[in-house]
């Protein structure tokens, strides 16, 4: 198993991607997966349980543009499309998963498999996320 390294500062989408608003309902920083916790809001995806492996997406800024997206701002999240932030452990169509520890981004299956893109090259992932397996 080996976890994707996030650069937040270098996280944005490519291009043409499905992005929607929600209100981060957690601290956490560009680059991590995240589920729907509630009404139009976000926390981080862990593929350890049912409820919290359900990943929506990738969350990529927040409304200050900071390193860090604190709890009830403003987040955007790519649904489906390019990000490009990601370095150690990313490569050309590698399968990429939710983590069993919250808002990290793997190589290896969680628990709950849930698969959160694939790798286009060295730094850039597709999102597109889909549960495969949560029994």
């Amino acid at each position: 198993m080996a976890d994707i390294t996030v650069v937040p500062a270098s996280v944005r989408p490519l291009g043409q991607c499905l992005i929607r608003r929600f209100t981060c309902a957690e601290a956490m920083t560009p680059g991590q997966p995240v589920y729907l916790s509630a009404n139009d809001s976000v926390s981080l995806a862990d593929g350890s349980a049912v409820s919290t492996s359900f990943c929506i997406g990738v969350a990529v800024a927040g409304s200050a543009g900071a390193a860090t997206i604190a709890v009830g701002e403003e987040v955007d999240v790519v649904l489906y499309g390019a990000v490009t932030g990601y370095s150690t452990n990313m490569a050309v169509n590698i399968l990429l998963f939710v983590d069993d520890d919250a808002g990290i981004i793997s190589t290896a299956v969680g628990t709950k498999d849930t698969q959160i893109g694939i790798g286009i090259n060295a730094s850039t992932m597709l999102v597109c996320p889909r549960i495969i397996d949560v029994s």
